[in-house]
C-alpha cells in the first residue's frame, strides 16, 4: 500500500491549503495508478485529528507532499510544519518520500529524516522508484504530465471538504514566457524553461473526470500568465500575443463537458501582455468574463512601481502597462455578477527587499495605489510581502519602510477598496461558513483570494448561507446572514438588519415569537421599515417574499 499525505502547499502560481487541492498530490496519485497501486490518501488536517495513522504503520511507501512558499493568514487549515514532516517521518515503517516546494526550496529538507527527498517533481521520482528500482530526481515528462493529471483526477473524491467545499487547481502551462531572459529575479518559472502547454483538450478530460465525480468548483490558476496560453512567439517576445482562438477554444469545452459548474476562477496574469496588445487582451478578457463567474481575479505581478528596481531585477512591467492592464480589466469585468461579486478584477502583487529598493521606492508603491484610487478603479486585492531567497539572495529588506508601506496600505487603501467593491446593503451569495470564534462567525465564498465575511455572532458552520453586507474592514466585510428567521435569530443579528439597531432589535426580541407581520408591527415603528426588512427575513425558517405578504 502506498500512503500520500497532502501537507498543503502555497505557492505564487498554485494554491493547495483548503478549500483548495493543489495538482501535485493529484498527478502522484495519477502515476501511483498508471502502476495499478493501492493507494490511499489524507490530509494534514485529517492526520492532526489522528484519522489515518493506522495507514503509516502499514503502508510500505509514505509520500509527503508539502510546502509554502509564500505562506499567509489561513482561515481554516495550515500547511504542514518542519516538525510536523519529522514527526511523519519518524512514525511511518514504510520507505519516505518528501515531495513538493519544501524539498525542492527549503535548505532543511535533507535533514528531515526522509528516506528520499524529491528535489525536482516528486511523481516522476516516485514512478522510477517503484517501477525500475531506483529513486531519480527528474521533472515529469510532458507525455507523463498529460497521462497522470487525467489519471489523478479521481483523488479528489477522497478529499475531507470533497465535494461541496473543494476547489481544484488546474494547470494549464508549466514555465515562463519570458525564460529565454531569465525572467524576474526572484521566480522559479523560468527554471522550467520554454513554457509547455497542456492541450485544450487534455484540460477538458481531466476537469470533466472530477466533473463526473461530482466536483463544482474549479481554478486554472497553476501558470505564470492565463493570456500568454498556447501563444505563439515563445523564443522572440517576454510578452507574446494573446492566442484568443485558443483560449476561447478552452473556456467554450469546459462549459460544453461541465454545463453546471459553479466556480470556474483564474489567476496569474501578465499586465505587460495586456497593456502591449490591448486589443487581443480585451477579447480573452471578454471570453473570460463570458465564460468564468463571478468573484474572479486575475492577479499581476507588479512586483514594485519603482524603475531602477524594475530595470535591476528584469520585472514585468512598468508602471505605466500595469495601469493600462488595470483599466482594460475594470473596463471588461467590473460588473457585478450573480453572486455579488464584480465578475472580472485585477489584483496586484508587491514585494518587498528586491535589488536597488530604496525609501523612494515605497513612496513611488504608495504613489501609484493613490493613482489607481484617484481613478476610480477597482483592485480586488493588494497583497504585499517580502521576497524569497529561493533563486538567489537579496539585500537587506528596508524593514521600517516595507511595514510602514503595508500598513498605510492597509488603513488607507484596503478599506475604501472593499467599499467600492462590495457597497452596504450588496448581498452576497452562497457564502461557506467555516468556523466560530470569539462570538464571530467566520465564512468566505469558494473562489480566487474569496472576502473574508464576519457575522457578529455565533452560526451554524458548514454550510452555504446568502449575507447581507451591513459594514466594511481592512480586508473583509460583515453582514447578517439572509433570510433571518425573526424568531430564532440572536439579537446581535437582528440588529444587524438595515433600520433595525440595538433598541429595536431588543424590542423584537421581547416580543418573540411572531406569527407574521401584523404582529411585527408591534415592534416597529412604520411600515415603511416593515417593507425594506420583509426582503430578508422570515418567521418559520423558510424564505418568504414580499410579494407573498399582504401588506394593507
Amino acid at each position: 500500500m502506498f500512503l500520500i499525505i497532502d501537507g498543503y502547499v502555497d505557492e505564487p502560481a498554485s494554491l493547495g491549503v483548503p478549500p483548495y487541492v493543489s495538482q501535485y498530490p493529484r498527478y502522484l496519485w495519477g502515476a501511483l495508478s498508471a502502476l495499478e497501486q493501492d493507494v490511499r490518501y489524507i490530509t494534514i488536517d485529517q492526520y492532526r485529528r489522528g484519522e489515518g495513522r493506522e495507514y503509516l504503520e502499514k503502508a510500505e511507501y509514505v509520500a509527503v507532499i508539502g510546502g509554502a512558499i509564500v505562506p499567509g493568514r489561513y482561515m481554516r487549515g495550515l500547511p504542514a510544519s518542519m516538525n510536523e514532516l519529522k514527526e511523519i517521518a519518524v512514525h511511518a515503517k514504510g520507505t519516505t518520500i518528501l515531495g513538493g516546494p519544501v524539498a525542492r526550496f527549503s535548505k532543511e529538507a535533507d535533514g528531515l529524516g526522509y528516506d528520499y527527498v524529491a528535489k525536482l517533481d516528486a511523481e516522476a521520482s516516485v514512478f522510477d522508484l517503484l517501477e525500475k528500482g531506483r529513486f531519480t530526481r527528474r521533472n515529469r515528462t510532458y507525455e507523463e504530465w498529460l497521462e497522470w493529471s487525467v489519471r489523478g483526477a479521481g483523488l479528489v473524491r477522497h478529499h475531507p471538504d470533497f465535494p461541496h467545499y473543494l476547489i481544484a487547481e488546474i494547470e494549464s502551462f508549466r514555465g515562463c514566457p519570458r525564460y529565454f531572459t531569465g525572467g524576474c529575479s526572484f521566480c522559479i518559472e523560468p527554471m522550467y524553461g520554454k513554457p509547455l502547454f497542456r492541450p485544450p483538450e487534455n484540460i477538458i478530460a481531466e476537469m470533466k473526470t472530477m466533473y463526473s465525480l461530482g466536483l463544482r468548483s474549479f481554478r486554472i490558476g497553476a501558470q505564470t500568465d492565463i493570456f500568454s496560453y498556447m501563444a505563439e512567439g515563445m523564443e522572440k517576445y517576454e510578452a507574446p500575443e494573446p492566442n484568443v482562438d485558443a483560449i476561447e477554444e478552452l473556456f467554450t469545452g469546459i462549459w460544453e463537458c461541465c454545463p453546471e459548474i459553479k466556480v470556474l476562477h483564474l489567476d496569474n496574469a501578465n499586465p505587460a501582455t495586456i497593456a502591449r496588445h490591448p486589443e487581443k487582451s480585451e477579447k480573452a478578457a471578454e471570453i473570460m468574463v463570458r465564460y468564468t463567474t463571478s468573484g474572479n481575479v486575475l492577479a499581476f505581478g507588479m512586483e514594485t512601481a519603482d524603475p531602477v528596481v524594475i530595470e535591476e531585477n528584469n520585472l514585468n512591467a512598468m508602471p505605466e502597462e500595469v495601469m493600462e492592464a488595470i483599466e482594460i480589466i475594470n473596463r471588461v469585468g467590473a460588473q457585478r455578477g450573480a453572486n455579488g461579486m464584480p465578475r472580472l478584477l485585477p489584483g496586484l502583487n508587491f514585494l518587498g527587499g528586491l535589488k536597488g529598493e530604496t525609501k523612494r521606492t515605497y513612496r513611488l508603491n504608495y504613489e501609484f495605489l493613490k493613482d489607481v484610487l484617484k481613478k476610480g478603479l477597482l483592485l480586488r486585492r493588494i497583497n504585499i510581502r517580502q521576497v524569497a531567497p529561493i533563486r538567489t539572495e537579496f539585500p537587506r529588506i528596508l524593514y521600517n519602510e516595507f511595514m510602514h508601506f503595508k500598513k498605510r496600505v492597509r488603513m488607507e487603501m484596503d478599506r475604501r477598496m472593499v467599499e467600492r467593491i462590495v457597497p452596504k446593503d450588496t448581498i452576497l451569495k452562497d457564502v461557506y461558513l467555516e468556523m466560530n470564534k470569539g462570538g464571530v462567525t467566520y465564512g468566505r465564498q469558494i473562489g480566487s483570494y474569496p472576502l473574508a465575511v464576519q457575522l457578529p455572532y455565533p452560526a451554524e458552520i458548514e454550510r452555504f448561507v446568502d449575507v447581507l453586507i451591513t459594514h466594511h474592514g481592512e480586508r473583509s466585510v460583515g453582514g447578517v446572514e439572509i433570510p433571518l428567521n425573526i424568531n430564532t435569530a440572536p439579537r446581535r443579528a437582528i440588529q444587524e438588519l438595515p433600520g433595525i439597531g440595538k433598541k429595536r432589535a431588543a424590542r423584537i426580541v421581547s416580543g418573540r415569537p411572531f406569527k407574521g407581520i401584523e404582529e411585527l408591527k408591534s415592534a416597529l415603528d412604520s411600515e415603511d421599515e416593515i417593507k425594506k426588512l420583509l426582503r430578508f427575513i422570515t418567521f418559520d425558517g423558510r424564505r418568504k417574499g414580499s410579494m407573498q405578504i399582504h401588506l394593507p
